[in-house]
């Protein structure tokens, strides 16, 4: 899956690396990803380690999905980058997503 700034790959381990820019732009690609992703398995691991900058939008996308997820589905966030760790601590909402 890519994008114009976004783009996601999967280890030997299967966690998804998703690496560029998290905007607005590229929700409708990562709301599609995620619920692919879930299909079939009890959990989804993501890092956000090569994430440059993730916006408002797509962190209300991650929330929202984490919330809704169907009973024994989980979203784990492994890793994130600097930038991503400090708009988290900015917007307090580094507990609802690590």
């Amino acid at each position: 899956m890519s994008a114009r700034n976004f783009s996601v790959s999967q280890d030997g381990q299967g966690v998804y690396h998703l690496e560029g820019e998290l905007s607005i732009h590229e929700l409708d690609k990562v709301k599609v990803f995620l619920e692919e992703s879930l299909k079939g398995v009890g959990e989804v691991s993501l890092s956000l380690a090569k994430v440059r900058f993730i916006d408002t939008a797509a962190l209300q996308l991650l929330i929202a999905f984490k919330r809704r997820l169907e009973p024994g589905a989980k979203l784990k966030i492994s890793s994130v980058s600097d930038e991503v760790e400090d708009i988290l601590s900015l917007c307090g909402l580094k507990a609802s997503l690590l």
